[in-house]
């Protein structure tokens, strides 16, 4: 069950992986700025996130969760290929709204069956597994993008049987949206798992108005929580969403070249830093460290300021990398930080809707955000720079957001220590 979730994660991310990789082809051929590359992979796949992800979190706490996810899948599988058919911005434009809308239930939906499917020990694991879908995600899109770039010699175009004369990045796309459609049938091969909440038998459900309820009645750990995880994720997706176009203008390399090493290193290095922490965070719980999930992420922000600083600056590519890879191996975890202390602390009758406004926010955060901040720090305060815009971009913007997140990481630690003891938490055994 855990595995399949994690492949529902795994081809949500194809596709936000791989319009990066392909920036600088989309861009000549539909003759596009930076800040409209950045509105392709942000704004229009963020903007139905903003539309459905409320009613999502509602829908998969009332529906049989497989059979709204699996309708789900398949829809946004073929908005990725319609993004391989797209001739203009607007097409493409249009194609990547249609891909928020489906994939606004699928962090929820995984969530609401985690917390329901896997017991309380074990629970950290799980996230941990999921959010390995990310990352999985990123490298197939990464490889199996440089591996078709590189089989037709990065040409601008290739002729393909049936579809005829096409560019290469739109083969790229209808490739990535293929591999997604099979996963949907998957979501059918394990049970539902039953709910656990006591109004569950009733069919009723909680309402939308007692989820803010609960938010409400827990502030002082909700509000730093979501800033933290707001933060650290623009850090992560929002800075991996320019990494690519960076090596390719600081350091003149090929697309194929930055897509295999950027996959092979997303798989290698991101994939383990998401299951390690689910082990942690698990074995902190069990030894009974207090607040070990506050406590956990703090040392890692601490740990990844360094590193997230010095890799856009290096002079030769070998220490870029070198410091890319040690980055992504220390803070690619704060996503399955972030989102196990959503899940620890959601109810279970109401885990869709909270988690649902949880991924609504980090993915305005990750994608929105991050496809425009980074741009637009470069375009406003480094455009001297030249080629080395981004580059500037990438490090100024990491170092401020890590010291952000260090200082809430403090205030979570802190909050934490009542609040997860109130009455009603999600996070008190049973």
């Amino acid at each position: 069950m855990v595995a399949i979730l994690c492949a529902t994660n795994t081809v949500a991310f194809i596709d936000r992986a791989s319009l990066p990789l392909l920036a600088l082809q989309i861009e000549r051929d539909l003759k596009i700025s930076d800040s409209e590359m950045g509105l392709l992979i942000g704004a229009a796949f963020i903007i139905t996130y903003f539309g459905l992800a409320i009613p999502a979190g509602m829908i998969i706490d009332r529906f049989k969760r497989r059979r709204v996810m699996s309708i789900a899948i398949a829809f946004w599988a073929a908005c990725t290929i319609s993004c391989g058919f797209a001739n203009s911005f607007m097409a493409l434009f249009i194609g990547r709204v249609g891909i928020g809308a489906g994939e606004a239930f699928g962090g929820p939906g995984s969530m609401s069956i985690i917390r329901d499917g896997v017991p309380n020990e074990k629970r950290g694991r799980a996230v941990a597994i999921w959010a390995m879908g990310a990352n999985i995600g990123g490298a197939i899109a990464l490889l199996a993008g440089g591996a078709i770039l590189l089989a037709i010699g990065d040409a601008p175009t290739v002729n393909v049987p049936v579809l005829g004369v096409i560019r290469s990045w739109q083969l790229v796309l209808i490739c990535c949206g293929l591999l997604a459609l099979p996963v949907a049938f998957l979501m059918f091969t394990f049970p539902e798992p039953a709910r656990t909440a006591a109004s569950a038998s009733t069919g009723k459900g909680t309402t939308l108005g007692q989820a803010f309820a609960y938010l409400r009645s827990r502030w002082k750990v909700f509000l730093p929580l979501f800033i933290v995880n707001g933060v650290t994720i623009i850090m992560t997706v929002g800075s991996g969403l320019w990494t690519p176009l960076m090596f390719g203008r600081v350091f003149h390399l090929g697309r194929p070249e930055i897509g295999f090493t950027l996959g092979l290193m997303t798989l290698c290095l991101g994939m383990p830093s998401q299951f390690m922490a689910g082990v942690i965070m698990d074995w902190l719980q069990k030894r009974g460290v207090r607040n070990p999930i506050p406590l956990f992420g703090l040392i890692v922000t601490v740990v990844a300021f360094g590193l997230g600083v010095s890799f856009p600056l290096a002079t030769e590519v070998r220490y870029a990398w070198a410091a890319l890879g040690a980055y992504l191996l220390i803070a690619t975890c704060t996503f399955t930080i972030g989102t196990a202390l959503v899940t620890r602390l959601s109810p279970p009758d109401m885990v869709g809707k909270v988690t649902s406004l949880h991924f609504l926010w980090v993915g305005f955060c990750g994608t929105l955000i991050g496809g425009q901040l980074y741009p637009g720090v470069s375009e406003r305060f480094f455009a001297w720079a030249g080629e080395k815009a981004i580059a500037y971009s990438l490090s100024t913007v990491i170092g401020t957001l890590d010291m952000i997140a260090i200082l809430t990481y403090v205030v979570l630690l802190i909050t934490t220590r009542d609040e997860l003891r109130k009455p009603g938490s999600g996070a008190l055994p049973g």
